[in-house]
């Protein structure tokens, strides 16, 4: 059954179409990886369908509500998402509060929960990541992966629809990676509907049950993991996936 469903999103800037008409559905319990190349529209897609940027036009359909982006309102936003979560790739922590102060920050301001409800969920997401430990420590203290791993029990102390990841890997050595990565393949095993903005190969291949990709703010091709790594239909998703065999 569909989550999400996003249809012809088209997004400019200064005169550039960066998302010249992006379409496709996101069912419950997907995990689904877009791959391309750098400037292919990638994060610009994640921003549109998050609101933190405004898409030129399209629709969406999320939860089974029907919108249109371009007229879309304040209250809206708000309401799809509060059924979301988003991890950054650069982690995005308050520097000046320490690690349960934000997870928890997103519970007690923008939903009111009591403090102490916020506090025991912020535990026991950051319990789920291996961060529960940390829970007084600030970010400056952390490493990146566990900076970023505390961003994902962020994203999880709400309860989200769906999470999108903005190439959450990026920043991070390969160490690091490894242990963030095995914060997503746990949450993927148990059930997670995840939308994964990634340059990982391996993630995509493994774990997602989707891959799409996008090269100059279209989708070129998408299709299951087996299709897309084994079988590729378009010569310039060989080509993208010659280039990361070769750069490994």
């Amino acid at each position: 059954m569909s989550l999400l469903s996003i249809k012809n999103i088209q997004k400019s800037f200064d005169g550039v179409e960066v998302l010249k008409g992006i379409s496709f559905d996101v069912n419950k319990g997907d995990v689904v990886s877009i791959l391309g190349p750098s400037g292919s529209g990638k994060t610009t897609l994640l921003r549109c369908i998050n609101f933190l940027e405004n898409a030129d036009s399209g629709q969406m359909v999320f939860d089974k509500a029907e919108y249109d982006l371009k007229e879309i309102s304040k209250k809206q936003i708000l309401s799809i998402q509060k059924k979301t979560g988003f991890v950054f790739q650069n982690y995005n922590l308050f520097r000046n509060k320490n690690v349960l102060d934000n997870v928890t920050l997103g519970l007690t301001s923008a939903r009111k929960v009591p403090r102490d409800a916020a506090d025991r969920k912020a535990m026991d997401m950051l319990d789920r990541v291996g961060m529960a430990d940390y829970a007084k420590q600030y970010p400056s203290q952390l490493s990146g992966g566990q900076q970023q791993r505390v961003a994902i029990a962020r994203a999880l102390a709400t309860d989200p629809e769906i999470i999108y990841f903005d190439e959450p890997t990026s920043a991070l050595d390969p160490q690091l990676t490894g242990e963030v990565l095995t914060v997503m393949r746990q949450l993927a095993s148990d059930g997670m509907t995840m939308l994964v903005v990634t340059h990982e190969m391996s993630f995509a291949r493994d774990v997602s049950n989707r891959v799409i990709f996008m090269d100059k703010g279209v989708v070129a091709e998408s299709g299951t993991p087996e299709e897309f790594f084994n079988n590729p239909k378009e010569e310039r998703t060989r080509e993208f996936l010659r280039m990361e065999e070769n750069a490994r």
